[in-house]
């Protein structure tokens, strides 16, 4: 399909990927007319602009119910995800979740808003309408360097813009160079728009090449100066590890006038190189052979937040060097990285111990939105216990309006300063107040259409094994993107007893956190199963195998596998493996005896030294959300499903191979018998072992196998 017409030029992406690996903020997407685009930061979207515009005009009076009607969006319900995103991302202001918006396009990709549920909403509510950008996701073309097949010509996008205006290509209307058009490339055929003709041109080639840095940073390979210093003798300069000033190297003008007139000349006769760059002036050329060897220091560019943007501060590592930048090209894996969180919803009844609604919520947001950052302006070395201390907390309520008690003052004070050592990770913290609603009770409290479950009657060959095994019939989702990396994964550091986590860069353009009150969710609704193993015969399993898990399980984890490794060392290797196999075998038999594809199904991995479960869920519109996944928890069809995943964890199409591999964090672990879709783990197909459950020697369901 041509695009003649920038109305024309919208990429179908659906909601779930927008928040995700493929398709977020910074990443770059391919189209479907061949072109690179990135997503750009949150804050530029129209639904976030509109609903971050009626909070700033409802500070006082902010009431999320009537976001949706006055600002055409859709909130999401989930006030302890909300609380989780103020304190472990430091964004003490947010306000609300809005779900991102679906929007449908032509078989022409035309938008088609004015049919969406929310645009007729709100022109009903507010008699006014809402155009097509409250709903798109805005995105730029990147890298932004491009040659004319024709010409040869290599310049940056805005260079060829001003071609096509100057050239007064159709008019040197810029709605008609989409996608980029080559100004010196026109075709002999014409189009219609309005009912006038117009010329229709050949499009440009985009260069996929890159520039990442470790800090999350991403540049176009900076051509000019990548030229002229290639041409003064700089080549083997710029390949050195310790890095090249390439952005800020100081051309010579062309030997024929001005500047160099770049072309790109492709090289058909060497595989391993793109070919030359070359000045069209003076003829002088650069080969692009080893190009992916160089090491320019890094520019500190955010391009999602703005067309050309840089960092105001210098790009620097932990170590205080310099940060350099690596080639890639723009569909490697390397590009990006995202990390993102999802949230179980619970209703408040469970959660006797959390600060989430009514006087005593408003008290605790009273704290950290206004009390102790208003201290912590006088003094950034104030500590929460110290400020916490200096107040007399039920007096400050009092002045605010809302009377508390002691043991409710006590109840604030604990949760704002996570009073009780073993919280040594917040969102181990977070899983915890999740599993312990499972665990805790027998079957749900209220009717909800976020979580209702029931346990089911477990059989006495599994009684030694599990504590429990549910239902869950109904359960909410949340999930949201909290910011990505490139390079590498990011990766949780264990100092002193405590998770420290890399944030990377944000979704969102705000220099200052307190600025953010509003982020884009995803919320899906489905079922699932839950189980709980006995913690009791899993220690006693641990100790009776240590000496040979201690060699077992001490295998050089690489670095994708560093992050596990150190929480397995935290919390004990043989109950991971335990875990995360066992839950990877159920949904490999949810497929084989029920014809569930896993990449319908998902894990959420309850481990740690207090917890040691797994949920297994579907989503809705996905096969299994109907009430067939909960259907497959009847006692009598889940003992026939554990068993025969465990006979079939025993013997693998890739034995004895699979069966005596140890590769790095994964042993007796192939796709033949245990890894799963990427998208149904949650730990990237690692810290498997079949031989864990099922070993004649050290399995630790050894006993149930015939």
């Amino acid at each position: 399909m041509e695009i003649f017409n920038d109305l024309q030029y919208n990429q179908a992406v659906g909601k779930y990927k927008v928040l995700s690996s493929n398709a977020g903020v910074g990443s770059i997407i391919t189209t479907k007319s061949g072109f690179f685009i990135m997503p750009q930061s949150v804050s530029l979207w129209g639904c976030i602009k509109s609903v971050n515009n009626y909070i700033q005009n409802h500070l006082e009076d902010f009431d999320p119910a009537s976001i949706a009607r006055e600002s055409g969006v859709d909130v999401i319900n989930d006030p302890r995800f909300i609380e989780f995103l103020k304190e472990e991302q430091k964004i003490i202001n947010l306000r609300c979740l809005i779900d991102v918006p679906i929007l449908n396009l032509t078989e022409r990709n035309y938008t088609k808003h004015k049919d969406h549920p929310l645009f007729k909403q709100f022109l009903a509510y507010q008699n006014a309408e809402k155009s097509a950008d409250h709903f798109l996701i805005p995105a730029i073309h990147f890298p932004r360097w491009f040659y004319s097949s024709k010409m040869k010509t290599f310049k940056e996008l805005k260079d060829w813009q001003y071609l096509w205006k100057q050239n007064r290509c159709n008019g040197g209307d810029l709605k008609f160079f989409s996608p980029p058009r080559d100004p010196f490339s026109k075709t002999n055929r014409k189009f219609k728009d309005k009912n006038k003709e117009f010329d229709i041109y050949n499009t440009l080639v985009q260069v996929p090449m890159l520039l990442i840095c470790k800090n999350g940073h991403i540049s176009d390979i900076p051509w000019y100066q990548l030229f002229c210093a290639g041409i003064d003798g700089h080549k083997r300069d710029m390949d050195k590890d310790e890095g090249f000033d390439l952005f800020g190297y100081e051309c010579q003008p062309c030997t024929n006038d001005g500047k160099h007139e770049l072309q790109w000349i492709e090289n058909r006769n060497q595989s391993e190189s793109w070919g030359v760059i070359k000045c069209k002036k003076c003829g002088q050329n650069y080969s692009l052979e080893g190009i992916m060897n160089i090491k320019p220091f890094c520019s500190g560019e955010t391009p999602w937040n703005g067309t050309y943007t840089k960092s105001k501060y210098s790009c620097k590592l932990p170590n205080g060097t310099r940060s350099t930048m690596q080639f890639v090209l723009a569909t490697s894996n390397s590009v990006y990285y995202a990390d993102s969180f999802s949230s179980l919803f619970i209703p408040c009844c469970y959660l006797k111990d959390k600060v989430l609604d009514g006087r005593l919520s408003k008290v605790h947001s009273l704290i950290i939105e206004k009390w102790y950052p208003k201290a912590l302006s006088g003094n950034e070395l104030l500590t929460k216990e110290k400020f916490i201390q200096s107040i007399n907390l039920i007096d400050k309520a009092d002045d605010a309006g809302l009377s508390i008690t002691q043991a409710e003052a006590q109840n604030i004070i604990n949760h704002f300063q996570h009073i009780g050592n073993e919280v040594r990770d917040i969102r181990e913290q977070y899983r915890y107040e999740e599993f312990k609603v499972f665990s805790e009770y027998n079957h749900s409290l209220i009717e909800s259409e976020e979580l209702e479950f029931v346990d089911i009657v477990l059989s006495d060959v599994f009684k030694p094994y599990f504590k429990k095994i549910k239902q869950v019939n109904t359960l909410g989702i949340t999930s949201t993107q909290l910011g990505f990396n490139r390079v590498s994964l990011p990766s949780p550091k264990w100092i002193n007893n405590e998770v420290v986590r890399e944030l990377g860069q944000a979704i969102y353009s705000e220099e200052n956190k307190e600025d953010v009150l509003v982020l884009p969710a995803n919320q899906t609704y489905g079922e699932g199963l839950f189980f709980e193993f006995n913690r009791e015969t899993i220690s006693q399993w641990e100790i009776g195998n240590k000496t040979f898990f201690n060699s077992r399980y001490n295998q050089d984890p690489g670095d994708l596998g560093k992050s596990l490794k150190d929480e397995m060392d935290n919390y004990g290797a043989p109950m991971f493996y335990l875990l995360h196999t066992f839950s990877h075998l159920i949904l490999k038999e949810l497929e084989f005896s029920c014809g569930y594809p896993t990449a319908s199904l998902k894990e959420r991995l309850y481990y740690s030294d207090r917890m040691c479960g797994v949920l297994i869920y579907t989503a809705d519109g996905s096969e299994g959300s109907m009430g067939g996944l909960v259907w497959q928890g009847q006692p009598q069809l889940m003992e026939q499903i554990i068993l025969s995943a465990l006979d079939r964890a025993q013997h693998c199409s890739s034995d004895p191979l699979c069966w005596e591999a140890n590769e790095q964090l994964n042993l007796a672990a192939c796709f033949s018998c245990c890894l799963v879709s990427e998208t149904s783990c949650e730990q990237r197909n690692l810290g498997l072992d079949r031989r864990a459950l099922v070993d004649e020697e050290f399995g630790f369901f050894n006993q149930t196998i015939i």
